[in-house]
């Protein structure tokens, strides 16, 4: 037993999957909430974090980048292609943040604090975000888990042994908390910061299937790091959370929105 234990920890990962978050954005500047709805691009400081990003991956083999479709993963995403330009670079849709309802787009402190108690502290990973279209990350995992899956086969079967995944906040702590913890339960732990960097290593152990939707899992997951930001100096580093905003919270900001124009561009609003 000892023998098969210490060769499963020299055993080389089959995949390293790092699992990124974007750099931040005008409406992240003001605490506001975007999902997969408010799609803004990096804004200055956005774009100090993806070049550190870029930066932390320079020097190091990279075989795949995969975002998801929003601007700010893109742009990220981009920035580590900047120093791997014939590495294969894919967007896809399933790969969005959770869709916040009603809550795209206001202040945090106006609602969208009591739902992540809610999901994180209580548990209710089944109840959605308020509105026709919000998400539950019960529902989110199921669009989300099959793509990360037919990544992780298709990395797998071409020798792609290094995969940047650039995507979103609340997506990763799913993703997390699920391949870590097979459920949703641990979400809070897995809490990112702008432009954080996560490194799993991935283990093709036929032994460790669990269901997820469509799509099973098929490999044994460890954690080298969780939401690292030592890439990036403390001035690049985001000043604004939503523990800021619990710890001086301003009513006023509870009256200001980000809106969606016709021409697809975002305007703060004050209400």
């Amino acid at each position: 037993m000892e023998d098969a234990a210490a060769e499963k920890q020299q055993q080389q990962p089959t995949i390293t999957l790092y699992l990124i978050r974007h750099g931040e954005t005008e409406v992240n500047r003001h605490n506001c909430v975007q999902g997969k709805r408010i799609d803004p691009p990096l804004n200055e400081r956005g774009r100090r974090q993806a070049a550190c990003v870029g930066e932390r991956f320079r020097s190091q083999r990279v075989d795949w980048i995969v975002t998801s479709a929003a601007k700010r993963a893109i742009e990220t995403g981009r920035a580590i292609g900047k120093h791997h330009p014939d590495v294969p670079f894919d967007s896809f849709s399933e790969l969005n943040e959770l869709e916040f309802g009603d809550f795209e787009g206001t202040h945090v402190t106006a609602g969208y604090n009591d739902l992540v108690v809610r999901w994180d502290d209580e548990h209710c990973t089944d109840l959605p975000a308020p509105g026709e279209s919000g998400e539950s990350p019960a529902m989110c995992v199921l669009r989300a888990m099959p793509r990360l899956h037919a990544i992780a086969k298709q990395a797998a079967a071409e020798q792609r042994r290094e995969v940047c995944v650039v995507v979103h906040s609340r997506l990763i702590q799913i993703l997390l908390s699920k391949i870590l913890d097979g459920s949703l339960v641990a979400m809070r732990k897995y809490k990112q910061k702008k432009a954080a960097v996560n490194v799993v290593d991935l283990y093709a152990d036929v032994d460790t299937n669990f269901g997820s939707g469509a799509a099973l899992w098929p490999f044994r997951c460890v954690a080298r790091e969780i939401n690292s930001t030592t890439h990036m100096p403390d001035d690049v580093v985001s000043r604004v959370s939503s523990a800021t905003s619990l710890q001086r919270r301003n009513r006023q900001d509870e009256r200001i929105r980000f809106e969606v124009c016709a021409d697809g561009s975002l305007e703060l609003r004050h209400l």
